[in-house]
Order: C-alpha cells, then structure tokens, then sequence
C-alpha cells in the first residue's frame, strides 16, 4: 500500500507541470510566426519614364516582375497606388511620367501623400535632368532633398523611402552626370538616415549598357528584371532594419492591389 500510494505521488508530480505546460502557449513560437509577419506594402512608384516602364514590352517596366518577386518569394501583400496607372498588370497605379525632372516630380508628392498615404516609395528620378539642362549634380540632389522633405514629415516620419541609384546611360555626358548624381545620392540616403529617417539606396549597378534599349536611356526587359531585383533587395534591407510601418487605412484601397478595380 505504501508502495503503489507513493509510485501514485511520483507519477502526479511528473503529469501535473507536464500537463501545465501543455496548457500553456508556445511563447517561442508566437514571438516567431509574429516576427514572421509582413507588414502589407502600400507602394507608391514615384518618378519619370522608367518608373512609367517606357521601353519594356507591357508597359509594366520593373513594377511587374518586382511585385511577382514581392509576393512570390518575398511573401508580402502589396497594393501599388498611383494616378496615373500604366502597364498590363492589374496592379498598375503609379506616379511616373515620362520627361519629368526631380523639381517637377516632386510636384506630385502632395497628392499622394494626402489621398493615398502609401508607407513605402520607390523613388528614381534625376536622369532627364542629365539627359537636359545644367547638368548640375549639386542642383539636381538639392532638389531631391526637396521632394523626400514632405515624406519624412508625413505620418509622423512613419513613411519609408527608398531612392535609386540612376541607371546607366548611352548619352557619354548624361551617364557621366549620372554618376555623380548617385554618389551625391548614396551620400544623402546615409546623413538621412543617420539622422532617423528611414531610407536606403537601391543599388543598380548590375543593369549595363547592355540592358538598355535602343534608345539608350530605358531598359529592356531583361534590364527591367535587373532593376526590380535591385529594388527588392533595397526592401528586404528596409525589412530587416524594422523601418516598413502598417500604412494608415484609407477607404477604398485594400491591402491587396489585386482585390481593387480591374
């Protein structure tokens, strides 16, 4: 009798915290599916020509194969918005306009910010200041400190930024412009972000000449690909850093482009 009321004693102390903690949640596993989580992407494409896709066979430029990316592999929920949409996706809406320069792009801010709240842009902008004009990297990045002003002030500096290197161009004096355009613009994208503001740089230096059209200023597809893969990684960088915020809800725009308008 001793003996079985004492194996019954042991017994109880080993299911009684075995099945307490069963009862309990996996805190290591909640705190992984929510670090997990993707913040859905409001996204609005901002600049000239290249951000519209001229060149590219569907209009979609690297808008396309950049969402497939962030979707697919990426595994975010992405609303592209815009006035002024372009392509054969169905997620079309963006803000570039062909022949636009930095001073006149940043014209368009106001509108977006106001009616669209996006929490991410995607900036590229500077190369028809160097295909025209002064050619002045000093003048064109000021003007670009212009148009990113109103974004970090938005929603409470909550809006992240990524700005793009200029691509590389047939034009020998527009392409060297654009060099010192992008050393000018890496440097920015450092002092601002050391300053708290949540940018970072899209590298595309892996887009040649090769990449580009005949026009020797938009890419191809292929070079579209190359582009999108760029700003990709510049996202998954914005990710990582924890600097992408949940977009302030705005009626009518669904988290998923694709759940909108055809």
């Amino acid at each position: 009798m001793v003996l079985t009321t004492t194996l019954f004693q042991a017994a109880a102390c080993v299911a009684l915290p075995l099945a307490h903690a069963l009862s309990q949640p996996n805190t290591h596993s909640l705190e992984r599916r929510a670090a997990d989580a993707k913040v859905p992407l409001r996204i609005s494409p901002l600049g000239a020509s290249v951000t519209y896709g001229t060149g590219s066979s569907d209009g979609n430029g690297y808008r396309g194969p950049l969402r497939s990316s962030l979707t697919g592999g990426g595994g975010y929920t992405v609303n592209m918005v815009g006035f002024n949409p372009h392509g054969a996706m169905k997620d079309n809406e963006q803000d570039g306009y062909p022949g636009l320069k930095v001073a006149e792009v940043a014209g368009k801010v106001a509108r977006v910010l106001d009616e669209l709240k996006p929490n991410l842009f995607l900036i590229n902008a500077g190369i028809n200041d160097c295909l025209s004009g002064s050619k002045d990297p000093d003048r064109i990045d000021a003007d670009m400190a212009g148009l990113l002003g109103p974004i970090y002030d938005a929603e409470g500096g909550s809006t992240a930024v990524v700005l793009s290197a200029l691509l590389v161009n047939a034009n020998a004096d527009a392409d060297a412009c654009a060099r010192r355009v992008t050393e000018k613009y890496r440097a920015r994208v450092a002092a601002d972000a050391g300053a708290g503001h949540k940018i970072v740089i899209a590298d595309m230096s892996a887009i040649t000449k090769g990449d580009l059209g005949s026009d020797g200023t938009h890419p191809t597809d292929a070079g579209y690909k190359k582009m999108a893969d760029g700003w990709y990684a510049a996202i998954r960088d914005l990710d990582g850093k924890g600097w992408i915020s949940p977009a302030t809800p705005v009626s009518g725009i669904p988290d998923d482009g694709n759940n909108g308008p055809p």
